[in-house]
């Protein structure tokens, strides 16, 4: 159980020269709570945190354990674990009937809702387009993925993909759900 949990000042010298990779993720669900796990006892806590759901700011907590740990928390709004990759696929645009194009990318970071990848050049689509994204994960099994999406942002030669479908139990929501969760459960 969470004995205090305060929102750090983030113009306070030690949270500038902490790097998000030091805190501990909690992602909000729908009804906006946050699932709180310390990592030195492994208890867990449920929150509501509904009051930081519309800032546009970086949320970050200090968190103090029933055990006494106490651990930096930030507060992911996104509704999925977006997982850091550095793999190569294709994409294929059909910029008409008779003109599809395709072409290498490298995918930069993938979560079940969708993907950032780069191109080597400026893509030849725009947002709102739909595309398909073909790669393989970097799991054991070298998972096949495949989805379509619509380009959502596009930022010199980076792109936001978010897919059309949002399938926990396909391949890449597999694949993303043994990687996201470490700890062993008995």
């Amino acid at each position: 159980m969470l004995a205090k949990t305060t929102l750090k000042d983030p113009s306070e010298s030690i949270e500038k020269k902490a790097k998000d990779c030091d805190f501990i993720r909690v992602f909000l669900n729908d009804q906006k709570d946050g699932t709180f796990i310390c990592p030195a006892c492994n208890n867990g806590v449920i929150k509501h945190l509904g009051e930081f759901s519309e800032s546009n700011k970086a949320i970050r907590l200090i968190c103090t354990c029933k055990c006494g740990h106490v651990y930096r928390v930030l507060v992911e709004r996104r509704r999925f674990f977006r997982k850091p990759v550095n793999l190569v696929g294709i994409y294929c645009f059909n910029e008409g009937e008779n003109n599809p194009r395709k072409g290498p990318i490298k995918i930069l970071d993938v979560s079940q809702s969708g993907l950032q990848f780069s191109l080597n050049s400026v893509p030849e689509f725009k947002v709102g387009d739909r595309i398909v994204v073909e790669f393989r994960m970097d799991d054991r099994d070298r998972s096949r993925i495949r989805e379509m999406g619509t380009v959502k942002d596009i930022r010199s030669n980076r792109v936001g993909l978010q897919f059309d479908t949002v399938d926990p139990n396909d391949g890449l929501g597999l694949c993303l759900i043994k990687q996201s969760h470490p700890l062993s459960v008995r």
